[in-house]
This record gives C-alpha cells, structure tokens and sequence, in this order.
C-alpha cells in the first residue's frame, strides 16, 4: 500500500507541476529561468574561479574555470541585455574579447608575465582582463606567484563585468515583458546570430570547415585553447538552445511559436538541434575539434539558422538582422 501511494503522490506531483508550467507565460519563464538565471550563476562561477585562486590545486583552479566558461557560455548564447541599455551593448565585449582585433594578446600577456609592473597597471586594455585572458595567465605555463596577481586582477574586472550584467537583467525585467514584441525580436536575433558565431567562429575556423582553413585544422585559435574549455562552452551553448527551443523545456519560445501557428519551423530546428546534440554527445575526447567530427555539428547549426530564417521568423513577425547570407 505504501509504496502505491508515494508513486500516486509523485504522479500527482508531476501532473501539478506540468499544469503550472503550462500556465506560466513563456516570456517569464524565459526572463527569470534563463536569462536572469543564467547571468546570476555566471557571478557565482566567477566568485568561485577568485575563491580558488589562492589554492595549491591545479585541478580545482582548472574545473573552476571551465565552470566559469561554461556559465559565460550560457549568458552570451541568449544575451539581449543591449536591447534596453545601450552601455550594455559592449558588456560582451568586456567579459571575453574572441575574434576580434589584430593584436597578440598571449604575446603580451607572456611579456607582462615575464615583467614586474603591478598587476592592475600592466593590464591597462580591456582585452588583458577578460575571460580568454585569465585562460593564458592560468593555464599557458607553471603557475607561479606573478601569474597568480595577475589572475587575480583579470579575475576582478571579469566578476565585475558579469556583476553588471547580472544588475542590468534585474533592472530591465519589467522594461521586457513590458512589450513582448521586442523581447520575441530580441531573443531570436540572439538566437540567430549565436549559431553563426558558434558554427564559424567556435567550430568552422577551428576544425577547417571554411574556405580559408578547409582540411586544416587550427586548435591554436580555438577560445580557450589553454584550459581545453572551449568544448565544454560550445556543450554550454547547445544546452541553453535547448533551454530556449526544446518541446520538453517549456514554457519557452517553442511555447510561443505554437501560438502563433509557426509549429512546422519549429520541428524542422528542433530536429536540427536534437542533432546537434547527439553529434557532440557522440565526438570522442581525442577528436574534439576534429574535420570530419565536427561536419554534423556544423551542419546541425547551419540547418538551424537556415530554418530560423526560412521558415521561422516569418511565422513569428519577427524581422531578423541578415548574418553571413542566412547560412550559404
């Protein structure tokens, strides 16, 4: 009789939750489970990476800053902050400076390493202080007393970076859901233009899917080529997709292209997605990164971004920015 009635009562459990999550509006839960979440568990990681720095353990400095690259892989994948405050634009920008500039950052850094000016004078550009950054001072040679006070400062400016991400959410939440139509704009162009740069920048260039590195593989300019973190970001980033687009995941956007009769490209990219996942689920460790491993991630992403386009945004009113062709 007891064990009948705990399995009634977690049926009816379940069944309370499923309704409730039906009920809740879409654009709610994806402001406070997903953006608000997500920007407030990357403060945690940072605080956490500051919290390990002084410690003897490589391994806890290195899980700590994987944790923290995934965390910030999640914000960026879905981050429309600048849609509400301008300043806010360039908050990426200053969390992590990927593939952008000219300028031999591990250069400079192993200069400023190897020198003896105080840490927070050293480090006088943005592009010395962000996550990328910390991956070379903590991972490119032996730690050492000098890479540790640098780390630190790194580590401040990062925390305090993602701090203002963080604040900024929770003090435009009623300015989103205060017109659905910009936050469904906003969150598909950020959902269109993270495929590119996770399928070309994260993936393509590295792996030697584009035409300027086809067949030639370029694991040096991967994001964190020091740590190894940079799969466990794009993990990170393929999940948060699912937070937003999975049918099991909702109330999310899957929630609102149902209402809006757009159920036909919404199972043509969560079909592209479900693929996605299992190409990255089924890559071996030691071919991370790999040409032929990586051909059905990238095409998982492209069919993606392609279905956001073609079949997707017209159904939802949505004008979406053009980025790289739509995928051609």
């Amino acid at each position: 009789m007891k064990p009948f009635f705990i399995l009634a009562l977690t049926c009816l459990i379940g069944a309370f939750q499923t309704a409730a999550a039906a009920g809740r509006d879409p654009y709610v839960a994806i402001y406070d489970d997903v953006l608000q979440a997500n920007a407030d568990r990357a403060v945690e990681r940072c605080t956490d990476l500051q919290q390990r720095l002084g410690e003897p353990s490589a391994e806890r400095r290195h899980d700590a800053f994987v944790a923290l690259a995934q965390a910030w892989a999640r914000v960026e994948a879905s981050y429309i902050l600048g849609g509400y405050d301008m300043d806010a634009m360039d908050y990426p920008l200053m969390v992590d400076y990927f593939h952008l500039g000219k300028e031999d950052v591990h250069a400079t850094l192993a200069r400023l390493i190897e020198g003896d000016a105080p840490p927070a004078r050293a480090l006088y550009k943005n592009s010395y202080k962000t996550i990328g950054a910390l991956d070379d001072v903590l991972f490119s040679g032996p730690w050492s007393p000098r890479r540790e006070a640098l780390a630190e400062v790194i580590a401040a400016t990062v925390c305090r970076n993602l701090t203002r991400i963080r604040d900024g959410y929770r003090a435009h939440r009623a300015d989103y859901l205060e017109d659905p139509k910009k936050a469904l704009s906003l969150l598909i162009n950020a959902e269109i233009e993270n495929l590119y740069k996770t399928r070309d920048w994260r993936i393509a260039q590295i792996s030697g899917l584009t035409k300027q590195t086809l067949g030639k593989p370029e694991p040096h300019h991967q994001q964190y080529p020091y740590s190894e973190a940079s799969w466990a970001a794009i993990g990170a980033i393929i999940a948060t997709h699912r937070q937003l687009l999975a049918e099991d995941r909702q109330p999310n956007l899957a929630t609102i292209a149902h209402r809006q009769q757009a159920d036909a490209g919404l199972a043509t990219i969560q079909a592209a997605l479900r693929a996605t996942e299992q190409a990255y689920r089924d890559t071996p460790p030691d071919h991370h990164f790999g040409t032929r491993e990586m051909i059905p991630i990238f095409q998982g992403l492209l069919d993606m971004q392609k279905a956001f386009y073609r079949q997707l945004v017209g159904r939802l009113g949505v004008t979406a920015a053009i980025i790289d062709a739509d995928g051609d």
